[in-house]
């Protein structure tokens, strides 16, 4: 059911901010935004150009949807490995699939469902062996360990869970020494893609802004032009936004106190009745059944919490709190199942369709709280400024827009192939101004900005109103 009902609420259209980014990266095979998300852009495009049904961004949309449901029923089969009752298992899965915060990020193209969801199956694995001694198991979760750090390298936040909980019994290093050498190549292939994808970008000219005479490195072709070691290690460790900061204090009270005050009140709302309790109840009991699997469950779900809440660059804390919301599920499973034991042994059906009816109910209010994903389903408003600014500028215009306003532009010139011979570039009216005269003098130059840019020397004439503005560039 979470599959179903999650794609009815994707959306059907391009999106500003990382979200466009992506959709147009990944049809051009491009580079996107820090850390690069090499193995996302790979899968996407295989995704986007393998799937015939929807438009481009809507594949890509569906994409995060898809790992939703697919992380829903990971925490379905983890509730069974500690012998839940099936019924229970699966409304603990949909805990996690219909709270608001997860939802709402699987509505929409992003790197960090698809990543989470990899690295809770590598999670899912490792306890699959503690519990069982499956060492198919453990090299299974070495490998997709790797995918999931090639997908996304803040993976390593959940992962570092998982290698706990799979210290439960001494490794078969028979089978962990080729697994994890599998999972090294994975990673080491997987970002070899970013500098030799630059390297051809900019050696075919394959980025229109090359044309212009800006140093190459511009967002969507070639983002901070990784065929250079500085360029590499800005863009996989995002080192111009300081997260080494945050991973030194990532234990500091201030850190602990960021994450309360971020994601306190949002898990409170989304797991409301007790929920919240019954899960660290939950919790407490797979810890006394396999203590290091607890205790990689807490350190699973506390490491991306406390990096997202402290980490001053991320416009989007939430995205790493999905492994709470896994884990939660998880343990609100275990704990409804304890309960129809302890309080049904004579009457087992009975208790257990009380607490099921309980579940469901929460369940069934996060449904009817989604109203909101649903009323924006259909939002065009970033496929509208593509149309707009096309309408108002001239062929051949050279197209100057901040990060969220250029993602759509981007997606309609190179994925769409509707904005003619416009050249985007994603920057701040000043960036370039040194460059504006003899742009001008080849053709239209245009800004997208709230009001009159303010560059001296330079005078505007507005060619479009609205939100925001589109102004020409007139010359001194």
């Amino acid at each position: 059911m979470p599959l179903i009902v999650l794609l009815t609420s994707v959306r059907t259209s391009v999106g500003f901010w990382d979200t466009g980014d992506l959709q147009t990266v990944a049809w051009i095979a491009g580079i996107p935004y820090p850390t690069g998300y090499p193995g996302y852009v790979m899968l996407a495009w295989l995704w986007m150009h393998a799937v015939p049904i929807a438009s481009p961004a809507a594949r890509l949309n569906a994409l995060s949807a898809i790992a939703i449901a697919f992380g829903s029923a990971t925490i379905c089969a983890l509730a069974l490995l500690f012998e839940v009752v099936p019924l229970l298992a699966v409304l603990g899965g949909w805990t996690f699939a219909f709270a608001h915060v997860v939802w709402l990020r699987g509505t929409y193209a992003d790197v960090h469902p698809v990543g989470f969801v990899t690295a809770l199956v590598a999670f899912a694995l490792a306890v699959v062996w503690t519990l069982r001694g499956d060492a198919r198991a453990l090299a299974g979760a070495i490998v997709i360990a790797g995918l999931a750090v090639a997908i996304d390298n803040t993976t390593v936040l959940v992962l570092a869970g998982g290698v706990v909980a799979a210290l439960g019994r001494p490794w078969p290093w028979r089978a962990a020494v080729p697994a994890a050498a599998a999972a090294l190549l994975i990673v080491v292939a997987a970002y070899a893609y970013l500098p030799l994808r630059s390297a051809y970008v900019t050696t075919h000219h394959l980025d229109p802004t090359l044309a212009l005479g800006i140093p190459a490195g511009r967002p969507f072709w070639d983002d901070h032009h990784p065929a250079t070691v500085a360029g590499f290690r800005s863009l996989v460790a995002g080192t111009e936004w300081g997260p080494h900061q945050t991973l030194v204090q990532i234990f500091s009270p201030g850190a602990v106190r960021a994450a309360i005050d971020r994601f306190g009140g949002e898990l409170n709302n989304d797991e409301p009745q007790g929920l919240l309790l019954a899960a660290v109840v939950g919790i407490g009991f797979i810890a006394a059944r396999a203590p290091l699997i607890g205790l990689g469950l807490l350190l699973g779900a506390a490491l991306p919490a406390l990096f997202g809440a402290s980490y001053p660059a991320e416009a989007d804390p939430e995205r790493y709190a999905f492994a709470a919301y896994a884990f939660a599920g998880l343990g609100i499973a275990v704990a409804a199942d304890r309960i129809v034991r302890a309080f049904g042994r004579d009457r087992a059906a009975p208790a257990l369709g009380i607490v099921a009816a309980l579940l469901t109910v929460a369940v069934v209010r996060d449904a009817v709280r989604a109203g909101d994903l649903y009323a924006v389903r259909a939002d065009d408003a970033a496929a509208a400024l593509g149309a707009r600014v096309t309408a108002s500028t001239r062929d051949g215009a050279v197209v100057i827009a901040p990060w969220d306003w250029a993602t759509p532009l981007a997606y309609r010139a190179y994925v769409e192939r509707g904005f003619g011979r416009r050249i985007v570039v994603c920057a701040l009216p000043r960036d370039y101004a040194e460059h504006y005269d003899a742009w001008s003098a080849l053709g239209q130059v245009a800004i997208l900005s709230y009001g009159a840019p303010d560059i001296p020397g330079y005078r505007f004439r507005l060619l479009s109103a609205g939100m925001p503005q589109v102004y020409e560039i007139l010359t001194r």
